[in-house]
């Protein structure tokens, strides 16, 4: 039986940044965002928990800005690309604000069943 994943779906996800999330300076903590985008990661792969195999393997981080306490933050994430054995999702983190400004990306991947999958467009 083949799986079926649409390569176009994009998942969002908000949180705000606490005060047990910054450092003395109201700066956001680095583990706290990986935490945050870890934990979207998972959420977001969810539906697809029958083929993957593997946690997720941070492949590259770009920290870009700070974020500071009180800031919105709106998480999305879609797939780069799609193999008979791995997929790729990308994570962007950007202030919920009128600028969108990008916090930072990341770039993760999983190691899939050998099923065979098929893609949607």
């Amino acid at each position: 039986m083949k799986n079926f994943i649409n390569n176009n779906a994009k998942n969002t996800s908000n949180f705000t940044v606490a005060i047990n999330h910054v450092n003395n300076s109201k700066t956001l903590l680095p583990y706290v965002l990986y935490q945050k985008m870890e934990e979207f990661v998972l959420k977001s792969t969810n539906p697809f928990e029958h083929i993957i195999i593997s946690k997720p393997a941070l492949k590259k981080l770009n920290i870009l800005k700070n974020a500071f306490l009180n800031d919105k933050l709106q998480l999305s994430s879609y797939i780069k690309t799609l193999e008979e054995n791995e997929l790729q999702l990308v994570v962007e983190v950007c202030k919920s604000n009128s600028s969108r400004e990008i916090i930072c990306n990341a770039f993760f991947s999983f190691i899939l069943k050998e099923n065979g999958i098929k893609k949607v467009s």
